[in-house]
């Protein structure tokens, strides 16, 4: 039995056109606002990325780690390391522990973009505390806190 049927009274067809439309209507407001919560989710820090962590984290990655060399400065990237300041993760689904693993681990010239290894913890070996440092300072700046909204007074 079909929804529509063309001998049917037009008040029925209108009826039943509208709800089709209401019913499409409110399954494509569900999948945008699923798609939209998924990407725009802001992402909690996961323990172990304190403000402490990700400052020392910083002065690491531009001082003596060395990382900077190769990812550049504020991370951007250059011929030999690739950007860490933004979304894409060439090595990895760029979560915090998988970032630690990838600095305790390093990254062989073989499966490098560049060609280049990412040598393990880093060009002067760091201790494990320090390596979570970086892996907190590179998590923040790939992971950047959304704005918060301003809050409206109607009193003035």
């Amino acid at each position: 039995m079909s929804v529509l049927h063309r001998d049917m009274p037009n008040h029925v067809l209108h009826h039943r056109l509208t709800w089709l439309w209401l019913l499409l209507l409110a399954l494509l407001t569900l999948l945008l606002s699923a798609v939209a919560g998924a990407q725009g989710a802001p992402s909690a820090r996961p323990s172990g990325v304190t403000d402490s962590a990700i400052a020392w984290g910083k002065a690491l990655f531009h001082g003596s780690a060395n990382c900077s060399a190769c990812h550049g400065v504020g991370a951007r990237g250059t011929e030999q390391g690739p950007d860490l300041a933004d979304a894409i993760w060439l090595h990895g689904p760029g979560t915090y522990e998988s970032i630690v693993t990838q600095v305790l681990h390093g990254v062989p010239a073989r499966e490098s973009v560049g060609g280049e290894p990412m040598p393990i913890r880093g060009w002067t070996p760091m201790n494990d505390a320090d390596v979570r440092a970086v892996a907190a300072y590179v998590w923040s700046i790939s992971h950047p806190p959304k704005p918060l909204k301003a809050a409206t007074s109607r009193s003035r």
